[in-house]
């Protein structure tokens, strides 16, 4: 088995609080849009907004840490190994996810100014997205276009978790990584 290099430990850290935040973020997501649509407003259906906004926003805050991370910090290299193509792969998918984990909570703190909805857990205020103005029919486009970015970060997440799956199955070391 090849030695394969981990990332930084802060890195590593980062990476497994994001995930843990993100699988929060899709079930409550879920779960609160479908009591929007069923019209089941009250104590629950507000927090799970409240909690879905303050995890989001954090995700959006700990991304612009994780990109500075990324340019500052040189991730360990793909080994030698690895099929090109599979380093292509890999290397796109990590992009894709970046662009995906910044664009769809721009889109929720957007349509959250736009509605406005800015109340989190606590009575905490997030602050209104610069030159978002407020309007009802822009925050409904802005929450669609949130869901659909949502969903695409899903399919691109179960994608990444398959992959690590099979590098953990086939024991090249790529998982650990990680860990």
């Amino acid at each position: 088995m090849t030695q394969i290099q981990k990332y930084p430990i802060a890195w590593r850290v980062l990476h497994w609080l994001m995930a843990l935040m993100i699988f929060a973020l899709i079930p409550v997501g879920i779960v609160m849009a479908e009591r929007a649509e069923a019209n089941l407003w009250g104590a629950l259906t507000n927090t799970l907004y409240s909690w879905h906004k303050l995890i989001g926003f954090t995700v959006l805050l700990l991304m612009v840490v994780r990109i500075v991370m990324k340019v500052r910090l040189k991730g360990p290299a793909y080994p030698d190994t690895l099929p090109r193509h599979l380093q292509l792969a890999a290397h796109s998918l990590h992009h894709l996810l970046y662009v995906l984990l910044v664009l769809t909570p721009l889109f929720g703190w957007a349509g959250v100014t736009a509605y406005p909805a800015l109340i989190t857990v606590g009575g905490y205020h997030l602050p209104p997205m610069p030159f978002v103005p407020v309007d009802e029919a822009l925050a409904s486009r802005l929450f669609g276009i949130h869901g659909a970015l949502a969903i695409a970060l899903g399919v691109l997440i179960v994608g990444h978790i398959g992959a690590a799956m099979k590098h953990l199955i086939d024991k090249d070391g790529l998982f650990r990584r990680m860990l």
